[in-house]
């Protein structure tokens, strides 16, 4: 994904991510263990905000406060409880996401520019905490001097040499083996609850942050590659949906794809959970949530089969919400189970967080294909918010 000199939001989304696929299966190593108390349904849902600008993030403060961040627009929102709008942070020409609160604090992270692009190289994360703004960390300056995944093998493995010689000369640089480059584009955050520590899932430089505001210093964990078996399916899907045509000499070979990290959040058991999709070329199954474990860096699959997830969220019960972006719905995996089904039927969502009795969601994140030559800046994205009915299993 990484290196396509396409518009940002290809760089956190995949390059095209068309797919219908049905629900989504289990294919898990991790189960998510809670209260697993009664079936949760969606009861009535309300608009809170419309007209939004690519609002792909979501974070619930204070007095029922929603922050909403509009990336493509380059700001950040917030609605109260009366559904009253109100900008908080303008930043032209430059992208605002990974919003997350914690105890009236509120995290959010700033990117622009990257490879092909002639835009200034920002990427970094910080807080706004009562009306003041400060940096956290600048990931531009940290990715720049050390490119995290430059060893990590994307591509296809173990290509033969007669096959290579018919691969689309134009996609070489990303079909061959090689690694990463120099790109950071942080895309999620999650603080500790002391607040000592902000987490953030990093879509360009294939990394889970670890920013340590106490002594100031910044971890790095690299994700590994996402093995793609690539079957004579995958390679009517690529030609069909994303317009790339590759040879059949690949039936059979595995292409190493970039992870993605899209979305960051601790879970009921003290460890982080996170939503990754594949880089180009995508197959439409390999989405998925996977645990990370701040203290020893483990990072263990829980569900795969997911249709670009790019935002997840649990409530009180341990239930993991998934927001299947380009599947227009929302997913549930209930506490104890292994399984994601539908929750609930809706346009484009990009973010889920949960507060309380209820779930928000932003919607209408984004418009059809976000191809290289269009941004999504069509006011057309919403907030909603939906009441979770229980029942008894």
């Amino acid at each position: 994904m990484q290196g396509r000199s396409m518009p940002i939001v290809a760089a956190a989304l995949a390059v095209a991510l068309l797919s219908t696929a049905g629900a989504a299966t289990a294919s898990p190593t991790v189960t998510i263990s809670a209260h697993r108390g009664g079936a949760v349904t969606a009861g009535d849902t309300t608009e809170l905000a419309t007209g939004l600008v690519s609002p792909l993030r979501v974070g619930i403060g204070r007095d029922n406060t929603a922050y909403v961040s509009q990336n493509f627009a380059g700001r950040l929102t917030g609605v109260d409880r009366n559904k009253t709008a109100t900008t908080l942070l303008t930043r032209p020409g430059i992208e605002i996401g990974g919003v997350s609160i914690d105890k009236g604090r509120v995290y959010f992270t700033e990117s622009s520019g990257g490879p092909g692009s002639p835009d200034p190289f920002v990427a970094n994360v910080g807080v706004l905490e009562d009306g003041e703004q400060r940096e956290l960390a600048d990931f531009a300056a940290l990715e720049t001097e050390n490119n995290y995944d430059a060893d990590s093998e994307y591509g296809f493995q173990e290509l033969p040499e007669e096959c290579a010689a018919q691969l689309p000369k134009d996609l070489l640089p990303f079909l061959l083996p090689h690694g990463g480059e120099v790109y950071s584009h942080p895309y999620a955050t999650a603080a500790s609850h002391s607040g000592r520590y902000v987490y953030v899932a990093d879509a360009g430089a294939n990394v889970i942050w670890t920013v340590d505001t106490r002594r100031e210093t910044v971890d790095a964990t690299v994700l590994e590659p996402v093995p793609t078996p690539v079957t004579p399916e995958l390679l009517v899907y690529l030609k069909d949906q994303q317009q790339i045509d590759l040879p059949g000499c690949v039936v059979g070979l595995t292409y190493n794809s970039q992870p993605v990290p899209t979305d960051i959040e601790f879970g009921p058991d003290g460890l982080l959970y996170l939503t990754s999709l594949p880089g180009a070329p995508e197959d439409p199954t390999l989405g998925s949530v996977r645990s990370f474990d701040p203290r020893s860096g483990d990072v263990e699959l829980v569900v795969s089969g997911l249709t670009s997830p790019t935002g997840l969220a649990f409530d009180r019960r341990g239930n993991l919400f998934v927001a299947e972006l380009f599947a227009d719905r929302i997913s549930v995996i209930a506490a104890g189970t292994e399984e994601a089904v539908p929750f609930r039927e809706v346009a484009r969502p990009a973010d889920v967080e949960v507060d309380g009795r209820y779930l928000y969601a932003t919607t209408n994140a984004i418009a059809g294909n976000p191809g290289p030559e269009a941004l999504p800046t069509e006011p057309q994205g919403t907030l909603e918010r939906t009441r979770l009915d229980y029942g008894r299993r």
